[in-house]
């Protein structure tokens, strides 16, 4: 393996996973918001499968960061000030998203009462993975502006998250400081998603490979190496889960609250995921998997679309008319808000032109 930059395609195989990320998503966020209508929910094994196979290990914001920081190094738009400003950019529309999602109920609910309830604040300011993944391109930004390379920031990854792992839940306080420490370490389950000394691993080894993709000249032959690799480590941990229980390795079994070990396990099944769909694409032509190339291309507008047509269903039909949806319904739910919101995703970027920035 040669240590020149090589000019590369895309890289489908990213697009694959992210594609893989997208629909598990939806249908953990419909099984657990939908789900939780259902008296005893927490142990209904469609709401297990939602939140656990769906929502922690099959290819889910795990692999959207680790996706993220992979083109971080494939982006033309990847100068320090430019990821700074993206990064605001993201941060700040993890807010406006937190509004059109739930807070606009929430307020208008509180307007009609006369009394707002505590979770009217926690709808408008709750922590979301936009707001992560604003900071950790922020972040980025000022690291690469120091000139630190990737095996450096990977390094100061690998610390943040040996110290947030242990950290977590930890240090808390008063609301207001365990809501803003929650951005930077784990205080409470209602404060902290996503925070940053545990996540930013996923980023940094994203772009830690990256680096190395860009150099290789046999990617084949890279690929097998790395199945080679991750694949037992993916069977081992897998199997340790089945007998241990969800998550392990993670304090109270978190799975914001992701330790060293619990993210290298979760990377290990990116990366065999990765591996598996680059030897896929060496038999089935992309054509014929276009729609999930295109899916890959519009994570940021179907993120917000699918949480605010879920947040709408959720507000109006579960809240306000009690209804409660049968699991069949629940996921058909999940099926068709895939489809909606990649067309409607395709329709906001054709006519405004979003850029990508995952």
């Amino acid at each position: 393996m040669k240590h020149n930059k090589i000019q590369t395609p895309r890289l489908y195989e990213l697009d694959l996973l992210k594609a893989l990320a997208i629909v598990s998503m939806i249908l953990c966020h419909c099984a657990i918001r939908l789900g939780q209508h259902w008296p005893g929910f927490e142990q209904d094994v469609c709401y297990l499968i939602g939140d656990i196979v769906f929502g922690d290990y099959l290819a889910v914001a795990h692999a959207f960061m680790f996706a993220m920081g992979v083109t971080v190094n494939y982006s033309k738009k990847n100068s320090p000030g430019g990821l700074f400003r993206r990064g605001v950019r993201l941060y700040v529309l993890g807010f406006v998203l937190n509004f059109f999602r739930y807070g606009i109920y929430a307020l208008a609910d509180g307007l009609l009462s006369g009394t707002f309830m505590e979770d009217t604040v926690y709808a408008l300011i709750v922590q979301d993975i936009l707001h992560f993944a604003g900071l950790a391109l922020m972040a980025t930004g000022l690291f690469k502006r120091l000139r630190l390379k990737e095996v450096h920031i990977l390094l100061i990854g690998i610390l943040l998250s040996a110290l947030g792992g242990p950290l977590a839940f930890v240090c808390q306080g008063s609301p207001v400081a365990d809501y803003f420490l929650g951005h930077f370490l784990v205080t409470t389950e209602e404060s902290s998603c996503f925070a940053f000394f545990n996540w930013y691993v996923f980023v940094a080894f994203g772009m830690w490979f990256g680096t190395v993709l860009r150099r290789t000249e046999d990617p084949d032959r890279f690929y097998g190496r790395l199945l080679r690799i991750a694949c037992p480590v993916t069977a081992v941990y897998l199997v340790l889960t089945g007998v241990l229980g969800p998550l392990f390795l993670t304090k109270n079994g978190w799975y914001y609250a992701a330790s060293l070990p619990e993210a290298a396990g979760l990377l290990s099944i990116d990366l065999t995921l990765l591996g598996a769909f680059h030897f896929l694409l060496k038999r089935v032509d992309v054509s014929r998997l276009s729609v999930f190339i295109t899916m890959s291309r519009n994570v940021k507008q179907i993120y917000c679309i699918h949480w605010c047509i879920l947040g709408f269903i959720d507000s109006i039909f579960c809240y306000l008319l009690e209804i409660t949806f049968s699991w069949p319904t629940i996921y058909g739910i999940g099926a068709a808000l895939i489809v909606l919101s990649d067309w409607l995703a395709k329709q906001w970027a054709d006519r405004k032109k979003i850029p990508d920035v995952a």
